[in-house]
């Protein structure tokens, strides 16, 4: 395979080389559903007719609990993670990207079922539960129902730590009310920063990172403390550039923002590239500890199990 420019191409699924994805788009995200809105306001896509996430309703999504420390991608530096007792994993179906190398792409062909606040309420009065970690999908479509919920939960359980794990292209004011609720309950909003240069970003989620951007600005300005992000190694793609430019823009910022790069391994449509190679990775690693304080790489164990 051989991209226009004759560089060699990685996967089928992207047509252009890593050079040339940064410098132009191709159309590689139709939208998945037909909705019946005028205009959404729930996320930067602003979908009318058209969406990415099929507009779910309020409440599809499933639920389990996993034991503390849990495989979190903020366990490395979360309190919770030396707390005794479990996390209530909350997935919501739905997304308002579409990442070509999306790892829980099943929501997109299964439903979730519709829970009642009630029933996750019921759940929370047992207290071997410490924290709460709304994912998915991405919790951005379902925010107004993860709102309410997280709300009551901190009225009957004072002592839960309320994180989010988020592409974080979100209506604004709704994200700056998530960041509220966890700063004063002690938890994290962790953003996927999945690419620097915004035509590979669109190349690989669907959509711009500005509102990406624009969110982990503001939530800076009035929560700093909750500010977490992450970056999947997608091989020969997000490379060390891009992770460079991503370490600069958190540390103008704050240099102490902890920073996770993630190995990649192969799903959905990306299935046919391998695991990021291991100079890829050390490389990436050495240019965000030249701008952070705080990295780490998460899945580590996948550069020796293949």
């Amino acid at each position: 395979m051989r991209c226009k420019c004759g560089a060699k191409l990685f996967s089928k699924a992207i047509p252009l080389c890593p050079k040339c994805a940064k410098r132009e788009v191709v159309d590689l995200h139709p939208p998945l559903y037909k909705v019946e809105v005028k205009k959404c306001k729930l996320c930067s896509n602003e979908c009318s007719g058209l969406a990415l996430c099929g507009k779910p309703p309020y409440g599809a999504l499933s639920y389990y609990e996993d034991p503390l420390p849990t495989n979190c991608c903020n366990a490395w530096f979360c309190k919770a993670s030396k707390m005794r007792g479990t996390n209530l994993a909350v997935f919501y179906y739905g997304c308002n990207f579409d990442c070509l190398f999306c790892q829980n792409w099943i929501h997109k062909r299964i439903p979730g079922r519709t829970v009642e606040i009630e029933e996750l309420l019921e759940v929370l009065k047992n207290e071997r539960i410490k924290c709460i970690c709304h994912f998915g999908g991405s919790p951005e479509p379902q925010l107004p129902y993860a709102l309410k919920f997280s709300r009551k939960a901190l009225e009957i359980r004072r002592d839960l730590m309320i994180c989010w794990e988020w592409n974080g292209a979100g209506n604004t004011s709704l994200a700056l009310r998530a960041a509220e609720i966890s700063s004063r309950s002690g938890g994290t909003v962790k953003f996927d920063l999945k690419a620097w240069n915004d035509n590979l970003h669109v190349i690989l989620t669907g959509r711009s990172n500005e509102r990406v951007k624009e969110n982990f600005c503001k939530i800076a300005e009035k929560y700093l403390e909750v500010l977490s992000a992450t970056t999947l190694l997608v091989p020969f793609y997000v490379d060390a550039e891009e992770v460079e430019n991503i370490a600069k823009f958190i540390s103008s910022i704050d240099e102490n923002i902890p920073y996770s790069l993630l190995v990649f391994h192969p799903d959905y449509r990306l299935s046919d590239m391998p695991i990021t190679p291991k100079d890829q990775v050390f490389e990436c690693y050495s240019v965000a500890k030249k701008h952070l304080k705080n990295v780490s790489i998460g899945n580590l164990h996948l550069l020796y199990r293949f």
